[in-house]
């Protein structure tokens, strides 16, 4: 993989800024549903599909982007993996279709 130096700063540049958004995504974050899931809940669609019975099936390690033992550092940490977790896999896979090309 041959990165020009253009390049490799626009990486260093993406991964800081992902950094900075999941530090301050626990304080600036609306704690009210949004979205797809109010909409489900105002067509009363949300409580239809059993989301609650899927807790038996499968828990979430971080359920709702939090670590309760810390506390707002652990949404941060959470957030902090998630992001480095997102970049790992789409270097690996970068690196599949690379050796496949």
């Amino acid at each position: 993989m041959n990165l020009s130096k253009k390049d490799g700063y626009l990486i260093i540049v993406a991964v800081i800024i992902c950094i900075i958004i999941s530090c301050l995504s626990p304080f600036i974050a609306s704690g009210n549903p949004d979205g797809l899931e109010k909409s489900a809940e105002d067509a009363g669609l949300a409580e239809d599909y059993g989301v609650d019975g899927l807790n038996e099936i499968y828990s979430s390690p971080f359920p709702d982007y939090t670590f309760e033992p810390l506390g707002s550092l652990g949404e941060i940490g959470v957030l902090i993996l998630g992001a480095v977790i997102c970049l790992a896999g789409g270097f690996v896979i970068g690196k599949i279709i690379e050796k496949r090309g």
